[in-house]
């Protein structure tokens, strides 16, 4: 009685470390996307918008006011990822920013890549795009709560780089994704702007 008692405890405990083990191998695999510059679900800096650091003004078409990307940073890459496509995008799906062909081995993408692909801050391979021009853009701030629009953040892994050019579109980026991803996208969510650092 007791030895089966004792056959018993062992195996609850052994099944609890099983589970314990799967379910740490589950988080260990789930990509993350963040920013030191603000956290998920928290209103982007106005730096980082079309008005810069003036909240609720009009931006000509094209203008952007001196607006630069944030810090961006990522981890728990699944296995297989040899690249990489970062998009933002609005709650009507306009295409805010993308990088493309970011290399597998790259965990982060730093604050203020000029427009153009030219720039030794973008990684080797890698291009950037809006839907205006090759490049960072930023989000419209808006003036109150209610007027915020929502932006979506999304990392996607891939097992190879993506045959694209540097003027495609929203869609194209999605298409020539498919069949590539090495595992779940990380999204990252941020309310826009006004009223925030």
């Amino acid at each position: 009685m007791k030895r089966n008692l004792l056959r018993s405890l062992v195996l609850m405990i052994g099944l609890g470390s099983f589970s314990l083990a799967a379910a740490q191998d589950s988080t260990a695999t789930q990509m993350t996307l963040s920013s030191p510059a603000f956290k998920d679900m928290e209103p982007l800096p106005l730096k980082y918008t079309q008005t810069g650091t003036r909240p609720s003004i009009v931006v000509s078409p094209g203008m952007n006011n001196a607006a630069v990307n944030p810090p961006i940073e990522w981890s728990n890459v699944p296995p297989g990822t040899n690249a990489f496509v970062l998009m933002l995008y609005d709650h009507v799906d306009t295409l805010m920013w993308a990088v493309v062909n970011i290399p597998g081995d790259v965990r982060s993408l730093p604050e203020a890549i000029p427009n153009g692909n030219q720039s030794s801050k973008l990684p080797a391979g890698a291009f950037h795009r809006s839907f205006r021009s090759n490049g960072w853009i930023g989000p419209a701030a808006r003036l109150n709560p209610e007027g915020r629009w929502t932006y979506y953040w999304k990392l996607f892994p891939l097992d190879r780089k993506l045959n694209l050019p540097e003027d495609a579109s929203r869609e194209d980026i999605l298409a020539a994704m498919e069949g590539h991803l090495t595992g779940n996208k990380a999204v990252m969510i941020t309310p826009c702007c006004d009223g925030s650092k």
